[in-house]
């Protein structure tokens, strides 16, 4: 996992890059942004903040920063799959990409909950 961060608070930049530091990369490499504000990307963007918009809420903890960069990435792969399918079956209809989306979302939380009592 590669993350850019870009943050207009430069001490939730410096705090973010603390705490992410293994993972921290430059934009033409990482594999998503976390910013505190809306940008113009080619890549998916992690906001953080405190709407209901965002996807990291602050203020947060190292183990919620975490679960919430997982529940991101998760979220992130699971509508890259779902774009994959939607093209390779040649999906046009928005209403057939929504149930598309909506099964593979169900199916992959099965497949973690799966995961999740094999590792317990």
């Amino acid at each position: 996992m590669k993350i850019s961060i870009m943050c207009e608070s430069s001490l939730l930049q410096e705090a973010l890059k603390y705490y992410l530091r293994d993972f921290v990369s430059d934009l033409s490499e990482c594999d998503f942004i976390i910013s505190d504000r809306e940008l113009k990307v080619n890549k998916p963007l992690c906001l953080i903040g405190d709407s209901n918009n965002s996807h990291i809420k602050k203020p947060f903890t190292t183990a919620s920063l975490w679960q919430d960069i997982k529940a991101f990435q998760t979220k992130a792969q699971i509508g890259e799959i779902a774009e994959k399918i939607s093209n390779l079956l040649n999906i046009k209809d928005p209403q057939t990409r929504l149930q598309v989306d909506s099964l593979l979302e169900e199916f992959s939380t099965k497949i973690r909950q799966t995961l999740k009592k094999e590792n317990e």
